[in-house]
């Protein structure tokens, strides 16, 4: 699966995660976000412990790297939902476009905007 496929069923395609991805995904943000630090005020420690987990198979989806994660949980979603995806790909080149509103194709350059 190519980078932008990947990347674009991750972001855009959430309805099709299940709970442990989405777990997995909160897991990360949390990471991202507080990192080790301690004495944080309490809402953001409230926040915190909502968005971390410790369960090991949550926590085992992104043992080798986020971006892993990315690919494989968009592999999975293809595979699963290929037939309910709203891809929108490039009228001209069939390739992935940036969004799912987007108008031109990144790659070829092509523009629908008044095709559609």
């Amino acid at each position: 699966m190519e980078n932008e496929l990947a990347d674009y069923i991750f972001n855009y395609c959430y309805e099709f995660y299940n709970e442990k991805e989405r777990k997995a995904r909160e897991h990360y943000s949390g990471q991202v976000k507080f990192g080790d630090r301690d004495n944080l005020p309490e809402p953001l420690e409230k926040l915190r412990q909502r968005m971390m987990t410790d369960d090991t198979e949550i926590i085992g989806l992104l043992e080798k790297g986020y971006p892993q994660f990315i690919k494989t949980t968009a592999e999975r979603i293809y595979r699963e939902h290929k037939s309910e995806l709203k891809l929108n790909l490039c009228p001209k080149c069939k390739r992935i476009a940036r969004t799912p509103t987007a108008r031109q194709c990144r790659f070829c350059r092509y523009d629908w905007h008044d095709k559609m």
